[in-house]
């Protein structure tokens, strides 16, 4: 399938979806919490958009909703904000999100989702070691952890609340990520209180615990999307299979795509080990999974 933009694209910047407290145990703050809205331009049409949510990644440390490339061994990540970009100009609205980073100490909220759950924290004290700070360990970890994902269901109950101002169909809100990013969204997706129509999860893990317990509760399942490398990090290729795995087994229209070659780090160009590039299957999923008949057209068109 070849990728070409159908819309140009617009950008409203720092729309407030929230307000999260950190520093809950010393000087308390309240701090607004952003996202970035991505639209096709021009005159809205009748018809509300399908959209999409992103988090940014950086191992819960670093990134924002602008900017999140890294590099590693000269490889380098495609952005969430120009995901978003991508999809608008494909007919979606797309949210780049802010949430808060583990230095802001933000307060765990009343829904402790993760206790019990031991975190792996090798990448997360790599990266503090690159940002001069001491290791962290498991509860201050899981905290923060579980303020992120607090902040992906308020970004996500904002949007479906917005709704009719923001041109959305609040039943077609895909949320996702890369890396942290993806992981918030997967656990967010079982734990909290919110119902996408789908999950995508550029090389983000979460604990295949979660899975078991939403598979639990009965709830309707929905069609997740995941992402890995040949050579990603650890706590990506260790654990996305057992996730696959556990998706798979409780249901869950599921797919896992591997992108050989590259390491935790690769644009949305990157070719499949199943053919196609990353950014085609995204575009494949989420109009399968939204609906959206403008990009299935041209899906039909270009495989003509």
């Amino acid at each position: 399938m070849t990728v070409s933009p159908l819309h140009e694209v617009s950008v409203q910047r720092d729309v407030v979806y929230g307000y999260g407290l950190c520093n809950a145990s010393r000087v308390p703050t309240h701090r607004a919490l952003m996202m970035d809205v991505y639209r096709p331009a021009g005159p809205r049409d009748d018809a509300p958009r399908p959209c999409v949510i992103l988090a940014f990644g950086g191992a819960f440390h670093r990134g924002s909703r602008q900017d999140d490339r890294f590099e590693a061994d000269g490889q380098f990540n495609t952005p969430v904000a120009e995901y978003c970009r991508i999809l608008a100009s494909h007919g979606y609205v797309a949210c780049s999100i802010d949430y808060r980073l583990v230095q802001e100490v933000p307060d765990p909220g009343q829904t402790r989702v993760l206790s019990g759950l031991v975190m792996n924290l090798d990448r997360v004290n790599v990266v503090r070691g690159i940002l001069g700070l001491e290791p962290i360990g498991q509860d201050g970890f899981r905290s923060a952890v579980e303020g992120a994902v607090d902040d992906m269901a308020m970004a996500f109950r904002f949007v479906s609340g917005a709704a009719r101002r923001l041109g959305v169909d609040p039943a077609r809100i895909v949320i996702g990520g890369f890396s942290a990013g993806g992981n918030i969204s997967l656990t967010a997706s079982m734990c909290e209180d919110i119902d996408p129509a789908g999950v995508l999860c550029l090389s983000g893990s979460a604990h295949p615990d979660i899975i078991q317990t939403y598979a639990a509760t009965g709830r309707d399942r929905f069609p997740v999307l995941l992402f890995s490398s040949e050579n990603d990090l650890p706590v990506i290729s260790g654990v996305v299979p057992y996730i696959h795995e556990r998706l798979e087994n409780n249901a869950f229209p599921c797919r896992w795509r591997k992108v050989p070659g590259y390491g935790h780090f690769y644009p949305s160009g990157a070719a499949l080990e199943t053919g196609g590039t990353v950014l085609e299957e995204i575009l494949d999923f989420l109009s399968e999974t939204t609906g959206h008949e403008a990009a299935q057209a041209e899906r039909r068109s270009n495989a003509a």
